[in-house]
């Protein structure tokens, strides 16, 4: 009909009413796909960050290895040594995910992080430093459960320092 026949009547003889319910329903559909997706980044974050923490227990037995107490380690360099870690590429002195890894993409990563009531933009550059900045508190709440006598994150910058306890003394030492 004409504009003023969408107030009463569509064409099809849905209400303006129905109109409205199968509006809501397409959101909440939409919505739901939004949380599949985000779902997706939501698992892929958890696998990069075991590895994350595999590679950390590395540094610091090394560390023990030295008869060293404490280790200091960037997320960043660890984030580099993490095959499955979304990739970057430098476009203009700033560095933007390139590539995401098996099954995830930008999208599942923005609904993860923003929301699915959030607006996506495809094609939309993400910022490298962005993704590190979400799993980075993620990571050191992992460190934390691993029973370090302290663990700290270095504001503004990549590191975690941990420690752990001297060994007793011996007779002799």
């Amino acid at each position: 009909g004409q504009a003023a026949g969408l107030w009463l009547v569509e064409e099809d003889g849905m209400l303006f009413a129905d109109e409205l319910t199968k509006i809501v329903a397409d959101k909440k559909a939409e919505q739901g796909d939004r949380e599949k997706v985000a779902g997706k980044w939501t698992a892929y974050e958890t696998k990069l960050v075991d590895q994350a923490i595999e590679l950390f227990k590395q540094r610091c037995m090394r560390q023990a290895e030295d008869k060293k107490l404490e280790a200091t380690i960037s997320f960043e360099v660890l984030s580099r040594e993490i095959e499955d870690f979304p990739k970057r590429t430098l476009t203009d002195s700033t560095y933007f995910v390139e590539e995401w890894g098996e099954g995830v993409s930008a999208e599942a990563w923005f609904y993860s992080t923003r929301g699915v009531t959030a607006s996506w933009s495809p094609g939309a550059p993400v910022l490298f430093a962005e993704v590190l900045q979400g799993l980075l508190p993620k990571f050191v709440e992992r460190v934390k459960d691993q029973g370090f006598s302290t663990c700290r994150h270095e504001a503004g910058t990549w590191k975690v320092t941990v420690s752990w306890p001297a060994p007793e003394a011996e007779d002799g030492d």
